[in-house]
């Protein structure tokens, strides 16, 4: 009987889709600590994705920070200008920022800007310039600041005549009808061994020129003794100097020996020697001995051919 019934039962339950719960499997119990799975999305998408907005990303700072308008360069300030003429440099340094990398890409942009560039190209096209530097102001600025090489004197060599600046180095053909030559009454030294100079060669060192700049000044408050005309030399490298003065006889100076000991000298020779109705015949004095006083007077015959000329 009991056979009979478990049969009507499973039949009953077949038809009606359901399970005997007394013949369910059992349920597999979780570990507490066991992770949930989860279905993640393909992450050959999200690469995509990401690769497209870098791409994007990049272009865009490519944009800006080269091409759009954002860093071009509109304001550009020289200073420093005294004798040059503002025009002209203002144009040459505009020409580095007009020109353009591998035909495409301006140079007229803060970032790209290339101050050694400008700096080089001023220096090569103006020897009056001494040095230059190059500031950038964000976002669309950039300063000039230039100096000037200082005219100290002029050095004449054959046919041909330089301006000295303060270093030593002669940057420019000497024009005397210049500004430059007239406003700093510049002094001429000739160089009678007539060498060949090249624009922007060290002609002098510093300490000869500190020499025959301040020598004059010195000669005439120690000695009353006024120099005139230009100054001579037998060589640059000769470190000789020979002055004529006012009254008409000439001094022999070495740059060798200190300017103050050599005046002194010269002081005293004047003084206790050469009488001031003397100083006339003289012809020259030579004080490139050191504590040594050579001279020379003139002959009557030298008179007369002076006042023949």
């Amino acid at each position: 009987m009991h056979a009979n019934l478990r049969i009507f039962l499973d039949m009953w339950n077949k038809k009606n889709k359901r399970v005997d719960l007394n013949f369910r499997a059992p349920r597999k119990r979780r570990n507490f600590f066991e992770k949930k799975e989860k279905n993640f999305p393909n992450p050959i998408f999200f690469r995509m994705i990401f690769r497209l907005l870098a791409i994007v990303f990049f272009g865009v700072a490519v944009y800006i920070l080269f091409f759009s308008p954002f860093l071009e360069i509109k304001k550009v300030s020289l200073e420093g200008i005294v004798e040059l003429k503002y025009e002209d440099v203002y144009k040459k340094a505009n020409e580095s920022l007009s020109e353009k990398y591998f035909y495409f890409i301006p140079k007229n942009n803060l970032i790209l800007l290339s101050g050694s560039e400008i700096e080089k190209k001023l220096l090569e096209n103006f020897k009056k310039i001494s040095d230059v530097k190059v500031q950038k102001n964000f976002p669309d600025g950039v300063t000039i600041k230039i100096t000037e090489r200082k005219a100290l004197l002029i050095w004449c060599s054959g046919d041909s005549c330089y301006i000295i600046d303060k270093n030593g180095y002669a940057y420019t053909e000497a024009d005397f009808e210049s500004e430059e030559v007239k406003q700093n009454n510049l002094l001429n030294v000739r160089d009678n061994s007539a060498k060949p100079i090249k624009i922007g060669e060290k002609v002098l060192d510093e300490h000869y020129i500190d020499f025959v700049i301040s020598i004059k000044d010195k000669l005439a408050k120690e000695t009353g003794v006024m120099a005139s005309g230009e100054y001579q030399t037998g060589s640059r490298i000769a470190k000789e100097l020979k002055i004529k003065t006012e009254e008409g006889w000439e001094i022999y100076f070495s740059s060798s020996l200190p300017m103050e000991n050599s005046i002194r000298t010269l002081k005293t020779f004047l003084d206790k020697e050469i009488s001031q109705d003397k100083r006339s015949k003289l012809e020259y004095i030579d004080l490139r001995a050191e504590n040594k006083v050579y001279y020379k007077m003139r002959t009557d015959a030298d008179e007369m051919q002076t006042n023949a000329d």
